[in-house]
């Protein structure tokens, strides 16, 4: 059931990594279509991997956003995504390309002509002090050629979500009022308060939502503006290809509630050590747990804990990526947004 019916879709900022293929394949009939990620291609394996299979892992409209993590659509990038506007099918007609409106003067005629009937949507990276600047930034690629009529949507992307005080909220919802007053559609204000270590929590702790929190904020201030809630979900904002490569050295549960993530770590990779982390989750937590049937990553987890599923079937490892994923995008559109 949707809190904010009239609100644009949630956001998910999502990577194109094998277990993200699996976690946007896995989301359940009653979410999915109400999500709208924002997946992010990040090199030319992951390309031709979007070429390959990406009509088959997402059956629904997405943003896709070629650029690295500065927001740059080098001329490889431009190459592959315009690869990708004139090759796939299926879904893949339905979905938007994501430019920097940084950049827009010249990435828009790059791809223009194989955009089809698709629209853009610009993906504005910026801190709270340098809003004023990004409105200028939208503006100016608002007078791109042929741009205007295809910008549909905006995300205003803070990055790491800031800490604020009172005057900070006020000029971002008035910020937020002014660029949605710029003729876009739909408006989305998103950030990650995921830290990129949990190497201060031993055993189990929680880290509070802080993504969540701003938004709720900000959408109070500005109610008219139909500001829509983007996350970079369990993951840093900062996150890169490398980090993850070294992050396989112990299990990890980041399961999300109302305010916070419950993180559960193990102390080694093992799968053993996934049935441990399942089991305090389910039974120091149980009313924090959602149940086998919430999502694909609860039904993981169920199945850890059930001593009638043999340990070969009981899934560790990679797929507490999906787990995380599959849970939290569930979480935010079955009970909050």
């Amino acid at each position: 059931m949707a809190m904010f019916p009239m609100y644009p879709q949630y956001v998910p900022i999502i990577k194109w990594q094998q277990y993200e293929q699996r976690a946007l394949m896995e989301l359940a009939a009653a979410v999915g279509p109400r999500a709208l990620p924002c997946v992010e291609v990040r090199d030319s394996k992951q390309h031709a991997s979007m070429l390959d299979c990406y009509a088959k892992v997402w059956k629904y409209p997405a943003l896709i956003d070629y650029a690295n993590p500065e927001g740059v659509l080098t001329k490889t990038r431009q190459k592959e995504l315009n690869q990708f506007l004139k090759l796939v099918d299926g879904s893949g007609r339905q979905a938007t390309p994501v430019l920097n409106p940084a950049t827009a003067a010249q990435d828009f005629p790059a791809i223009a002509a194989n955009l089809g009937g698709r629209k853009v949507a610009l993906r504005l990276r910026v801190d709270l002090p340098g809003i004023g600047l990004g409105i200028a930034l939208v503006r100016n690629a608002l007078i791109v050629p042929g741009l205007a009529e295809r910008a549909e949507r905006l995300i205003v992307d803070l990055g790491k979500t800031p800490r604020t005080d009172p005057s900070d909220l006020a000029a971002l919802a008035a910020a937020l009022q002014t660029l949605k007053g710029l003729g876009f559609a739909h408006l989305h204000l998103s950030s990650g308060s995921f830290p990129g270590s949990l190497a201060n929590i031993v055993g189990t702790g929680e880290i509070e939502r802080k993504d969540w929190k701003l938004w709720h904020s900000v959408q109070a201030l500005a109610p008219l503006a139909l500001v829509g809630f983007s996350d970079y979900g369990p993951l840093n904002p900062d996150w890169t290809e490398e980090i993850l490569q070294r992050r396989g050295s112990r299990v990890t549960i980041r399961y999300a509630l109302d305010d916070k993530w419950r993180i559960v770590r193990g102390t080694n990779a093992t799968k053993q050590e996934s049935v441990a982390i399942s089991l305090i989750l389910v039974n120091m937590y149980p009313h924090e747990y959602q149940g086998p049937t919430f999502s694909f990553g609860d039904k993981l987890i169920a199945d850890r804990v059930d001593p009638a599923v043999p340990l070969k079937k009981k899934k560790g490892g990679l797929l507490h990526i999906t787990e995380y994923w599959t849970h939290h995008i569930s979480y935010v559109l079955q009970k909050q947004y």
